[in-house]
């Protein structure tokens, strides 16, 4: 049996494309960056910015995941939010269901009493749920902590940690996520800090997409005069490389 040549055409066509979609799916490095932005001028003088990213590059069982975030405000010309923070993590897999791995944290939240912490940790995640659309991994780990205030003092100690991640993918591009983790101050239990982020990300156009957040910070023993809860809501456009 001959195939026509516009047969071989197709077929030649079809292949191409179907590797062009596993070299796409196979991408081993992915960065996602999104950025919002508010001013409001009259009766009220507000400026609001913040922006995130995210960088991952896989190699064989490796995963390398490195986060940066910023929430700056200023309310009639003084500044009114000041949070920013850093992470480094590397994941090893373990077999299908397990991996292990080991985290680097910075943070600052000066409004929150937090002039510096850094976290170090390491522990194990279970892949739960692995079937898409819907995705679940498990966390638990140990570490370590070294915190600075803003009113000049500091203090170490050991953590346990526990997280969890959810997500659902809705189409290739449009994903929900639900994120959070809780760091128990081995040494004094009250003292314990939780964090959370629900985050939608809608495509637009090409590699622009909508992303709405929702983050939660916790501690449980704030300095004096502080809330324990701070939360921001937040609206930006999100751009995947």
């Amino acid at each position: 049996m001959r195939l026509s040549p516009s047969a071989i055409a197709l077929v030649a066509a079809l292949a191409s494309a179907s590797g062009a979609a596993a070299a796409e799916e196979a991408k081993p490095t992915t960065l996602t960056a999104d950025f919002g932005y508010v001013k409001t001028g009259g009766n009220s003088d507000v400026t609001t910015v913040s922006g995130t990213d995210k960088l991952q590059h896989r190699a064989s069982q490796w995963l390398f995941t490195q986060e940066a975030g910023a929430v700056w405000g200023q309310t009639d010309g003084v500044e009114s939010a000041a949070r920013y923070g850093f992470s480094l993590r590397a994941d090893r897999g373990l077999g299908d269901r397990l991996s292990a791995y080991g985290l680097a944290t910075w943070k600052r939240n000066t409004f929150a009493g937090i002039a510096r912490q850094f976290d170090e940790g390491v522990g194990l995640v279970w892949h739960a749920v692995k079937a898409k659309p819907n995705t679940l991994d498990l966390e638990g780990g140990v570490g370590l902590s070294q915190r600075r205030t803003t009113e000049h003092t500091e203090d170490s100690f050991g953590t346990a940690r526990a997280g969890a991640l959810y997500g659902y993918d809705f189409t290739e591009k449009a994903r929900f996520e639900a994120r959070g983790a809780y760091l128990v101050n081995l040494e004094d239990s009250e003292d314990s800090e939780g964090n959370g982020r629900l985050s939608l990300a809608a495509p637009v156009a090409g590699r622009l997409a909508l992303k709405v957040t929702y983050d939660v910070l916790y501690r449980n023993k704030p300095l004096p005069g502080l809330e324990k809860t701070d939360t921001t809501f937040g609206v930006g456009v999100q751009v995947t490389f």
